[in-house]
């Protein structure tokens, strides 16, 4: 357990710290809900980087691009002199007739059809598993917080519990995202037909004031997941919970996800870089190659849920003066719903009329005949 006292401000470097305490004081639970995400991720990255080294011939098969790139550095291994111009249109004519090759392109179509089926199955899994590891961590990092012993079979149980409810906030966050990419695309048609100078200018000014427009609209989503998951909210209410948290906390919340972005992708071009360097380039398309390079993820995945919460709570200790009473009861708030929940279910199931009620039927002798 933790023997320090949590509900303090800290600051970025202490938040990296005690990130870093929580992961070690649990790491077991951390690592096994990690690797309900990693296993799909490297799955799918596998697929993905596998058909990109493998496609390479098939579709240089395909479009006739092998024969044709063996012929011509035949011809220039063996033909010093400098072309003409009429070598060239000489050399075209008779490799049109070679540009497509039917079965090849057959097995190519065949080919990506079957990636595509795969890589579908792996990404929906992903998707689900992703979601509900996440909130099983967050869960996780709040029983630690009140110096509980999280489980678990209680944690992932929390996970699948609230996955529809994060996954609803989430596509809400992605349709008024791509609601904004319309507006944008829109206004860039509309100025299609003005000078080139004038276009590009306005595209540079759209596309930066875009960009900065993200900036701000992801910052307040870090902390979107701990603040559905610990206040038991729904998606319409979490999304406002969240940009209400971040409004004098931007600058905390980015520089904290930067900073920690940062180092993740410097690891990461470390490893590649010994990767390529050890083995190859063709090493980064292998299995093993692809395994090695996201090792890292299996640790950043914990650590960036850690990190959400604990950015989270901190907000809430700043702003709201939040105790280890009033996190306990969020949290045992999450029961308390879920079981209102399925009470409600029951007594809804109870108070329905069954469909064959009993009848009580007084006959007396007069009216028997």
């Amino acid at each position: 357990m933790l023997s320090e006292d949590l509900f303090q401000r800290l600051t970025v470097g202490a938040t990296f710290s005690r990130t870093l305490n929580i992961f070690t004081k649990r790491f077991d639970i951390f690592l096994l809900i990690s690797l309900l995400v990693y296993v799909p991720l490297v799955a799918m990255s596998v697929t993905v980087f596998g058909y990109i080294g493998s496609s390479l011939h098939t579709l240089m098969d395909t479009m006739g691009l092998s024969n044709r790139y063996l012929q011509q550095s035949n011809y220039y291994s063996n033909n010093e002199s400098v072309l003409t111009d009429d070598t060239y249109h000489i050399n075209d004519n008779n490799d049109q007739a070679s540009d497509l090759d039917p079965a090849a392109f057959q097995d190519f179509a065949t080919q990506l059809f079957s990636i595509a089926g795969q890589l579908f199955v792996e990404m929906l899994l992903f998707l689900i598993f992703a979601v509900v590891a996440e909130v099983a961590m967050i869960y996780a990092v709040g029983q630690l917080y009140v110096n509980r012993d999280p489980r678990f079979s209680e944690c992932l149980k929390k996970g699948f519990s609230k996955w529809c409810t994060l996954f609803g906030a989430s596509m809400l966050v992605l349709l008024g995202l791509q609601f904004g990419n319309l507006i944008l695309l829109s206004i860039l048609v509309t100025f299609s037909h003005a000078s080139i100078t004038l276009y590009f200018l306005l595209a540079f000014v759209v596309y930066v004031a875009w960009f900065v427009f993200l900036i701000y609209v992801f910052v307040p989503l870090v902390i979107l997941s701990p603040s559905i998951v610990i206040e038991n909210l729904g998606p319409i209410d979490g999304i406002k919970r969240a940009w209400d948290l971040a409004q004098s906390n931007r600058c905390y919340i980015f520089c904290t996800v930067f900073c920690f972005g940062l180092i993740y992708n410097l690891l990461i071009l470390i490893i590649n870089g010994i990767v390529v360097s050890v083995a190859g380039k063709e090493a980064t398309f292998s299995a093993w190659g692809v395994l090695v390079s996201m090792l890292p993820a299996i640790i950043y995945l914990p650590l960036v849920c850690i990190l959400k919460t604990i950015v989270y709570l901190n907000i809430r200790v700043q702003r709201e003066g939040m105790n280890r009473g009033v996190l306990i009861d969020n949290l045992d708030g999450m029961i308390t719903g879920e079981a209102m929940v399925v009470d409600a279910q029951e007594k809804t199931y109870e108070d329905k009329p069954s469909k064959f009620t009993p009848v009580s039927i007084n006959v007396s002798k007069g009216d028997i005949v």
